[in-house]
């Protein structure tokens, strides 16, 4: 049996969505089993992010809300 891989999906519920990773051996399984999901094949950009660089987008927010009252 072949081994399992990490595919990284999305669910789009209207106004807002979640992300995850399934296990699973093939896209077509996912596709079969959970046609509502969208199997993504390429990280999103604003997924990654490198520890040595200066934070872009939503990390610079989040860094500069640090010590502001909640």
């Amino acid at each position: 049996m072949q081994n399992k891989i990490d595919f990284l999906v999305s669910y789009d519920f209207g106004k807002a969505g979640v992300w995850g990773v399934v296990k699973a051996r093939t896209i077509d399984e996912i596709k079969a089993k959970y046609p509502e999901l969208e199997v993504v094949k390429a990280v999103p950009n604003h997924f990654t992010f490198d520890i040595d660089d200066e934070p872009q987008g939503w990390l610079a927010e989040m860094v500069g809300e640090r010590g502001k009252p909640a």
